[in-house]
């Protein structure tokens, strides 16, 4: 018997196979510029340059302390990482510590004595004073000096004391005070005469040709009748004495300051302060 042969899959059309390409998209991102160290310089632009060149930047206190580091802060360590920077910042004007972290410490006031003006202001510059906070006064007080009197002949003066002292602390807004002679030497203190005639307590030596005589005459004289009406109204008290706190008596020579005056003596007779032939002398009338 013949069976019949089929085939199903004769006529049967292929099927169709899908293909699928993935494709990986990688994000790259862009390398910062490279920045130039920023040590030394101020927060404020050391952060604006960071930034112009795509970092991102923060900064901390250098010193001991938890004060928020301000603008005008100097820049003292920095840590530059893949994109970022670190600023470690002391106060305007401070010294850097040796390490982060370290005291708040100052530039210390240099020794400027003995200097000529010019080579003090530069001195007290490089520890961060302007010229415009330096005051000038002179070593005595019968000589004027001037700031415009210095400016003018800066290497003609020389400093014989300052304030403040050396050693101090430098710190922002610090003003200091130059005592100048012009030229020669310094006096031993200040507030003193150059010339001692115009000290008010200065006491005018006797003229050489001067005598007792002619003293102990002009003394005894025609005042003795004012005197004792002086006395009459005395109360006890001399209120003119000497530097010892003794009172003054005729005839005594009288300081600058005197000069014109009048006081009581010991015995309570009034004295004048008065310019005579033999000097300034203390005289009845």
């Amino acid at each position: 018997m013949l069976g019949a042969c089929s085939d199903g899959g004769a006529g049967a059309e292929p099927k169709e196979t899908a293909t699928v390409t993935a494709t990986a998209t990688a994000t790259v991102t862009a390398e910062p510029e490279r920045i130039s160290s920023q040590k030394g310089e101020a927060l404020e632009a050391a952060r604006e340059a960071a930034e112009d060149a795509g970092y991102e930047v923060s900064a901390h206190n250098a010193n001991k302390g938890d004060a928020e580091p301000s603008g005008k802060w100097k820049v003292c360590f920095e840590e530059i990482g893949y994109g970022t920077v670190d600023y470690g910042a002391v106060r305007e004007g401070a010294l850097c510590p040796k390490k982060d972290g370290g005291s708040l410490t100052w530039p210390r006031i240099p020794d400027v004595t003995g200097e000529v003006y010019a080579k003090a202001v530069k001195a007290l510059a490089k520890v961060g004073l302007d010229e415009d906070d330096i005051d000038v006064e002179s070593a005595y007080k019968d000589v004027s000096v001037s700031s415009a009197d210095v400016e003018g002949d800066a290497d003609g003066y020389k400093v014989c004391f300052q304030s403040p002292s050396a050693g101090k602390d430098a710190k922002p807004d610090t003003e200091a005070k130059l005592t100048l002679v012009e030229g020669g030497s310094c006096p031993s203190g200040k507030g003193t005469y150059k010339d001692r005639k115009n000290d008010p307590d200065y006491t005018p030596a006797p003229p050489a040709n001067s005598g007792s005589g002619g003293g102990s005459g002009s003394i005894g004289g025609s005042g003795s009748s004012g005197g004792s009406g002086g006395a009459a109204q005395w109360n006890g008290q001399c209120e003119l004495t000497s530097p010892a706190g003794n009172c003054y008596q005729a005839g005594q020579f009288c300081a600058n300051k005197h000069l014109g005056m009048q006081t009581h003596n010991s015995a309570g007779r009034i004295i004048y302060c008065k310019q005579r032939a033999d000097g300034q002398r203390w005289n009845y009338s």
